[in-house]
């Protein structure tokens, strides 16, 4: 998601800055539609022939995509707002950096931090999301949430132990994220 979101906010914000508008009005149709109706509608779209994905994996990542999208480009977007994004550009290419050179060495530090805020969002939004993957993969594809859901009557010390692993490894990675913001 953020090969595809990062570069595509740069290209708004740097070149098109008319497009901003667009771009907040497109990001936020996702919150328009609930996840039930979505999910019934990718179900009846991908369920013949043509583009069979119900069950699969890939579905399910498509709409993980749409969810997550709002928040990993406003938080993109917002770090890149408080950027001299224009002043950075110009100097760049004054020093003599072609346009990926310019991206790589002199832009994408400047966004660490909205990266991470990104990634987090959208990790901790995901992980925890249950009707879609409910709903599109049920059993077949079992994420966290669904193997909660399915073993909720069997044991709840199992159930318990899983959920505090999750809430280690959130830890784990949040710790490592402070860390890596800082360097």
């Amino acid at each position: 998601m953020i090969l595809t979101v990062l570069p595509a906010s740069f290209v708004v914000f740097a070149y098109y800055p008319s497009l901003k508008p667009v771009m907040n009005l497109l990001v936020l149709l996702p919150f328009s539609v609930p996840p039930v109706v979505s999910s019934v509608g990718l179900l009846e779209l991908f369920s013949e022939e043509p583009l069979l994905l119900t069950g699969t994996p890939w579905l399910l990542s498509g709409a993980y995509f749409t969810l997550a999208l709002p928040f990993m480009y406003r938080a993109i977007a917002n770090n890149l707002d408080a950027l001299d994004l224009q002043g950075l550009m110009d100097a760049a290419r004054l020093l003599g950096a072609g346009p990926f050179r310019l991206f790589v060495t002199v832009i994408l530090p400047n966004l660490k931090t909205g990266i991470l805020v990104s990634v987090f969002l959208c990790f901790s939004l995901l992980f925890g999301e249950f009707v879609f993957a409910n709903i599109l993969v049920g059993s077949q594809f079992e994420t966290i949430q669904v193997y909660l859901f399915n073993m909720r009557f069997f044991s709840g010390h199992f159930s318990s132990a899983i959920v505090m692993s999750y809430f280690l490894i959130l830890m784990v990675l949040t710790l490592l994220a402070s860390k890596w913001g800082k360097v």
